[in-house]
């Protein structure tokens, strides 16, 4: 592949992942949550205390928060800036993957491992959505890769090696000892089924250990300065008890991860069949037998440590979708060399089938429904693109493998830009407050309060750029308003708010969807001013 056409390659997967990104509002949680630190951020001056609501929040170290302060100081608060560091680090993640498949089999297989990646399901939604999981993973693998490639003798510049450690200290600063964990233990996995022992000794590296301390120890020792306590909550609380107890209420079976990876690669994996055949008709061709176990030690150490934790979200496997991407690409790339096309490729248009089917009538039929006609306006483009992809392998024989693989990434990749306003519309009814906290900026006046019960949506105060009282609520933010000088102000109780809301103080509230009737019985004589399944917007006097 020439240098001309691999750079525009990487200007589509550019263009790909910046296209429509501040077309949904910031969903809840985390969205809002990982705007509004980093706005606080740069309101404070203050890059060391991470800070949300105001008050001390140390459940992740501040890489991440960094990015996003960046971008937004040159962008403006909107979601396009909250999102822009994910995807720049996305794109970062498929040329590394692209890297990856080329040096280990060919740059075929890194273009078709770069394209697989790039189009499926998961890596594209976790890929810009504003969460740091994508970053963790990216630096995961910028510290892994190098470090094999220098342990197994592909390369033999030391720089490798100190770069995988340089990238660990990022991954530290991203979410923590994840970052130190993760590359040596995946790294051991490997040299231990190689039989590679006597490499153990070789990971271990003076200048490198020297590297990762520059990386991560400055802002652990700052921020260790500012809140003596650090240590304690975010070693213990938030680190290991996040993996041994279920004290962040995020319990899910041992199998949870099994429907979440083989969902990610939708659609991709109508191709899996083919696929496998391809691989073993080539038995001893597919992959060296050393990097072969160097991909499943990475694979299956991430899985079955998360699948173990007893902390589950569907994001934390991300950093095994590049080595299965690279495990996808070689077969399509073996499958380009042998097939035929003697026997149509009918499996994609059947899934392509379901996948419309899917986006016509669940909206309607979920627990949010939405006006049919409404939705089909807004989903009929999406429906012809995805079916347009499940025809282009009928043509198999015509066109080739190769030109399938391509057309597809092309027919894909407008698909899933044009999914971003239906997306919009559904997904923004109910998972983020942007619509009201428009009419909350709106009806705002100074020295009016807001406030939120029983709840806590971070998008209100990114929205509205207002601190907000929490009532009967603290949640994720216990630690920092347990330490709060102004926690009186902030964390009421519901006598204290009901005081407030009689008091000559312009009160706004936010309550859960459902709380209606616990508003008419609590606050008579209230003004609704927004519902929706969001939630509900009330204000004590006009």
């Amino acid at each position: 592949m020439s240098r001309r056409t691999l750079a525009l390659l990487f200007l589509a997967f550019f263009l790909f992942y910046f296209s429509a990104l501040g077309t949904i509002p910031l969903l809840e949680p985390d969205e809002g949550r990982y705007a509004e630190i980093p706005r606080e951020m740069l309101a404070r001056g203050d890059f060391v205390t991470p800070h949300l609501n105001g008050v001390v929040y140390l459940e992740k170290p501040p890489l991440y928060y960094w990015g996003n302060a960046v971008s937004m100081a040159l962008l403006g608060e909107n979601e396009f800036a909250a999102r822009c560091f994910t995807a720049l680090v996305s794109v970062a993640g498929i040329l590394l993957t692209y890297w990856m498949g080329a040096v280990l089999c060919g740059w075929r297989t890194g273009l078709f491992s770069s394209i697989v990646l790039s189009t499926s399901l998961y890596y594209y939604i976790v890929g810009r959505v504003n969460t740091l999981d994508m970053t963790l993973a990216v630096c995961l693998m910028l510290s892994i890769f190098p470090a094999y490639l220098y342990l197994s003798g592909k390369r033999k510049s030391r720089r490798y090696l100190y770069l995988s450690y340089a990238a660990a200290g990022m991954a530290y600063l991203t979410k923590g000892l994840i970052g130190v964990v993760f590359p040596p233990a995946i790294l051991l996995c490997w040299l231990v089924f190689s039989r590679r022992r006597r490499d153990m000794v070789r990971a271990i590296s003076f200048p490198g250990i020297v590297i990762f301390l520059a990386v991560a120890l400055p802002w652990t020792l700052l921020v260790q300065r500012e809140n003596p306590d650090f240590f304690r909550f975010f070693f213990v609380h938030e680190q290991f008890m996040r993996f041994t107890t279920t004290v962040h209420q995020r319990v899910e079976p041992f199998w949870y991860f099994l429907p979440v990876v083989a969902g990610g690669f939708v659609p991709w994996i109508a191709f899996l069949r083919r696929i496998v055949l391809s691989a073993r008709s080539g038995a001893g061709k597919f992959m060296e037998r050393e990097d072969m176990a160097f991909l499943l030690s990475w694979i299956l150490f991430i899985f079955l440590f998360f699948s173990v934790s007893q902390s589950k979200l569907a994001t934390y496997v991300a950093p095994i979708f590049p080595p299965l991407a690279v495990l996808f690409g070689r077969g399509l790339d073996m499958w380009a060399d042998r097939e035929s096309g003697a026997q149509r490729c009918r499996s994609p248009l059947a899934l392509a089938g379901l996948l419309a089917a899917a986006m016509i009538f669940l909206p309607s039929q979920s627990r949010h429904p939405i006006d049919p006609s409404a939705w089909a306006r807004v989903a009929a483009l999406p429906v012809l693109l995805i079916v347009i992809w499940g025809a282009i392998p009928l043509f198999l024989r015509r066109l080739g493998a190769e030109r399938v693989v391509l057309l597809s990434f092309l027919t894909l990749a407008l698909f899933l830009t044009s999914i971003n306003r239906p997306a919009a519309d559904y997904i923004g009814s109910y998972k983020s407050v942007k619509a009201m906290s428009s009419v909350l900026s709106a009806a705002l006046r100074p020295g009016d309060v807001v406030a939120q019960y029983g709840t806590y949506k971070h998008g209100i105060p990114f929205y509205t750029k207002c601190r907000t009282v929490l009532v009967e609520e603290a949640g994720e933010l216990s630690y920092g308003a347990s330490r709060a000088a102004d926690r009186a102000d902030y964390f009421l109780g519901a006598a204290e708010f009901q005081r407030l809301w009689a008091s000559g103080a312009r009160v706004f509230c936010v309550f859960k969807r459902d709380a209606l009737p616990f508003i008419r019985e609590k606050f008579p004589g209230h003004r609704l001013l927004y519902r929706s399944d969001a939630g509900i917007l009330i204000v004590n006097r006009p």
